[in-house]
């Protein structure tokens, strides 16, 4: 029983990860960056890094709820095609240890 409900649970998780949308940022506006994430509340973005021929990924998320068991929301920036500072929300893990060590 307990083997059922562990697939069960990994099933959902992959089936919610496999629907999540992705968009490269620099075709966008920020102002469409956020009727996405408004619209799906959560989508994957993907722009250029500062490493030529390299990309970045960021899950951005409407709302605190999205990170529920990934951390806590935090303000984030992405290049998008009119602004190279378009402030999102992402989750942001915590290690425990350091500056991010929980109290």
């Amino acid at each position: 029983m307990k083997t059922i409900i562990i697939f069960a649970a990994v099933g959902m998780f992959s089936a919610n990860a496999m629907a999540m949308s992705a968009y490269n940022s620099k075709s966008m506006t920020c102002a469409a960056v956020h009727e996405k994430m408004a619209q799906e509340g959560s989508i994957v973005l993907r722009y250029p890094s500062h490493h030529p021929g390299m990309m970045m990924y960021s899950r951005t998320v409407s709302n605190s709820m999205a990170c529920l068991g990934q951390g806590n929301m935090t303000s984030a920036s992405i290049p998008t095609s009119d602004d190279a500072s378009c402030k999102i929300k992402t989750c942001s893990f915590t290690t425990g240890k350091g500056s991010t060590k929980n109290h």
